[in-house]
């Protein structure tokens, strides 16, 4: 019992010290650059969104921010649902859209990886912002992720990107579970340390992304076109890194459709883990932060269970303090997303997620996926 305590009350020091990055991440914010017209690109590598691509587009096309003045490249990853057809379709009407179709891919390739590097080899912009096909933005998207770079010292911009919630009820525990996620990402920045980051919102140097190798090591790797490459610029170049919080510059993006599609995107984003200790360009820091995040949710698990067994008091003390901990930092940003907060759901939450978190964390690195 008294190793329970102690791993969870470094947790628990550990939320609270991170979330002191919080206030860092509050920046005022700056008067957006002068950015040449081929300046800014759009990559996204899109595979069977034939219900969402038109969405996307639209979206694209409503950013208040000059046309001309940004390209959106797409990437259509053999699709096999009239994703293709209808991107030459509105290829032919927006004129700073540029289409490349994908037939096949490497043997050593991963396939989402292989779509985006042909994207960015042609892209043109000095500042890639990459996101994924079934998003949706707020109109000042674009002018919040780039004003970081007026700083040339900045090569990596990244901001919360929330699972949609308003449905059922496992919906809403996913946008819960995104918004904890996005929330350590942000307040981590905040303290000087890189931990993680989502495909949904990101933008980076292009020319701080070929300085790092790009996908070199990693392209056979299924997952980590964000936060792979996001440590390998800061380990290769090293840059600062920014996220922003602002309700501007969030994208949302539809949960998974079910429990399986849930149940298969967490295992593909947990197949990393090995990888994370075998490469050198992972910060010290998440290598060290993961191992306390397994076994604070491991402790959880012993200490319900025990709780269950014996009904004594002392096993539910680690549970409450974790409680308390997580509740800070998912209340704080929930209210930044102007979230209704949810008692129940957050107490749900809080007794699944040391499940999964321990389930996958076992799993995922003895699987392998595919993209689609």
């Amino acid at each position: 019992m008294i190793i329970i305590y102690i791993i969870v009350l470094i947790y628990v020091l550990f939320i609270l010290w991170i979330l002191g990055g919080y206030k860092n991440l509050n920046n005022p914010l700056i008067k957006t650059p002068t950015l040449n017209a081929s300046s800014i690109s759009i990559v996204i590598a899109a595979k069977n969104e034939k219900k969402n691509i038109g969405n996307l587009l639209n979206s694209l096309k409503n950013q208040k921010f000059p046309k001309g003045k940004y390209e959106i490249i797409i990437i259509n990853d053999k699709s096999e649902d009239g994703t293709g057809d209808i991107l030459e379709k509105y290829n032919k009407n927006i004129s700073y859209l540029k289409v490349i179709h994908i037939k096949k891919t490497p043997n050593n390739w991963a396939s989402k990886k292989w779509a985006l590097y042909n994207g960015i080899q042609k892209a043109k912009g000095d500042i890639i912002i990459q996101t994924d096909a079934d998003c949706i933005f707020n109109k000042n998207w674009i002018n919040s992720m780039i004003r970081p770079f007026i700083d040339a010292d900045v090569g990596f911009v990244s901001s919360l990107a929330p699972l949609k919630g308003d449905q059922s009820i496992f919906q809403k525990l996913l946008l819960l579970d995104s918004v904890v996620q996005d929330a350590l990402s942000a307040c981590a920045v905040g303290q000087g340390i890189i931990l993680s980051c989502t495909g949904r919102s990101m933008a980076y140097r292009k020319s701080f992304f070929l300085k790092a190798g790009g996908y070199d090591n990693i392209k056979d790797v299924i997952s980590g076109d964000d936060d792979l490459i996001l440590h390998k610029i800061v380990h290769y170049v090293g840059c600062k890194v920014k996220f922003i919080i602002s309700k501007d510059a969030s994208v949302l993006s539809p949960p998974p459709k079910n429990l399986k599609s849930f149940i298969n995107q967490r295992l593909r984003f947990a197949s990393k883990g090995l990888l994370y200790y075998k490469s050198d360009f992972i910060s010290k820091e998440l290598k060290i932060i993961l191992p306390l995040l397994f076994l604070t949710n491991l402790m959880i698990i012993i200490s319900i269970f025990n709780f269950c067994n014996s009904l004594s008091i002392l096993w539910i003390f680690p549970f409450i303090f974790k409680l308390i901990a997580d509740f800070f930092i998912l209340y704080i940003f929930q209210k930044q997303l102007s979230i209704k907060w949810d008692w129940i759901l957050f107490l749900l939450l809080s007794i699944i997620h040391p499940f999964y978190i321990v389930i996958f964390g076992c799993l995922g690195p003895f699987r392998k996926f595919q993209w689609r």
